[in-house]
């Protein structure tokens, strides 16, 4: 290890600071010959050494093909060096078994199907709530109905414990009446908070 250290220019200075009782910092020591950063060996740049090291943490029984998180919470536990965040993230990243094995959580998504094009006005009406918003007059919510050909929209602002009475006893019978070709209601419910 020794060999290793004296052969990075940066470290071979810092493991002889280090030596002479000068380190940079109180967070390097050296212990039975080793250079340790916060209690953890630290190790030199050599890119045989990390890969063996990264691959014992990540792809051995022991490792288990965890994902970087655990990977780097269990290489950080014994050692630290330069750019070890990122050089564990690319190991298991380029994990050929991990890619095999990847699981996707989500179901297929399948294509997206575009809205049919409304023939007439008032005939597909957007609904939304807009609700969670600051008091403003005594008003929270924003009922908006858009139609989807024209555009045009109705924002009514509404209190917030009077929606559903509201909605049953005035906006829907008045909207109603105003479309009367109403054949496709899309219904949403945006929150802000």
């Amino acid at each position: 290890m020794v060999d290793l250290i004296q052969n990075d220019d940066k470290l071979a200075k810092l493991y002889k600071s280090c030596l002479i009782g000068t380190p940079p910092s109180s967070n390097y020591t050296i212990q039975h010959g080793l250079l340790f950063f916060r209690n953890k060996i630290f190790l030199p740049a050599n890119l045989e050494l990390l890969n063996q090291i990264m691959q014992e943490f990540h792809a051995s029984k022991l490792g288990g093909h965890a994902r970087v998180n655990k990977t780097i919470a269990r290489i950080a536990s014994q050692f630290h060096w330069v750019g070890m965040r990122k050089d564990i993230m690319r190991f298991v990243k380029e994990c050929v078994i991990c890619q095999q094995a990847k699981v996707d959580h989500l179901l297929p998504t399948g294509l997206l199907q575009p809205l049919p094009i409304p023939q007439q006005i008032w005939e597909d009406l957007a609904i939304d709530f807009i609700v969670a918003l600051p008091m403003s007059q005594g008003y929270s919510i924003i009922f908006v109905v858009i139609d989807r050909l024209s555009k045009f929209g109705y924002f009514i602002p509404l209190k917030s414990g009077l929606l559903v009475r509201w909605l049953l006893m005035f906006s829907f019978p008045t909207l109603l009446r105003c479309m009367v070709c109403l054949k496709q209601l899309f219904l949403t419910k945006i929150v802000f908070s």
